[in-house]
């Protein structure tokens, strides 16, 4: 279904338009979310919960994949600009066991383009949870979350949570609307991913 010109969808990007330029407003990218919407895989389910600058989002997808396949998907760091449209660049910088140090540069743009650039610590519990915590702090005061997994051989639970603190100040309106649409898209496009290769067994 598409969207009325003057619904809410509209208004959001009139929004950004003027908001894009006050300082800071360059954390929407750092989200390393894609904008892009893909109708393939059903719908995610998304929660975001905003109090004085903070967001704590929450999203999860069940799909018939595997956990082999689904882990392998979200581990993926360098390749994820393939299936992730909004991630230019993931570059793993250090790797250890199960810890890792990953750069990623993403842009965002409606009638105009944010980059943002993360430093992330991951740590990986095999085939059950990956954290990670941005180090860089160059457009978050604080931007950390996990994936979590669960599941067997013949379907699999995606949980993907994030608490972000932006340094802009964005009013809260638009930082819940832009966390939902952005965490929706990701996911679908991480169960893209996952079902593609699936597929492919």
């Amino acid at each position: 279904m598409i969207a009325p010109a003057e619904g809410p969808a509209a208004v959001l990007r009139r929004t950004w338009g003027r908001a894009w330029r006050t300082p800071g407003a360059a954390w929407v990218a750092a989200v390393l979310l894609a904008l892009a919407g893909d109708a393939a895989a059903a719908a995610p389910v998304v929660t975001v919960e905003s109090r004085s600058g903070t967001y704590e989002v929450r999203g999860e997808f069940t799909t018939a994949a595997p956990l082999d396949t689904a882990w392998a998907v979200l581990t993926d760091y360098g390749d994820i600009a393939s299936f992730v449209n909004s991630i230019k660049k993931s570059d793993v910088l250090k790797s250890g066991g199960d810890s890792l140090l990953v750069y990623q540069s993403a842009v965002v743009g409606v009638g105009f383009h944010f980059t943002a650039r993360v430093t992330l610590s991951v740590t990986e519990d095999p085939k059950r949870e990956i954290e990670f915590v941005d180090v860089l702090g160059e457009d978050f005061y604080r931007y950390a979350g996990t994936w979590s997994l669960s599941g067997d051989s013949s379907a699999s639970v995606v949980k993907y949570s994030l608490l972000a603190i932006p340094r802009s100040n964005v009013p809260s309106w638009i930082g819940r609307s832009v966390m939902s649409h952005s965490v929706s898209d990701l996911l679908l496009q991480v169960h893209r991913e996952i079902d593609r290769r699936a597929a492919k067994r």
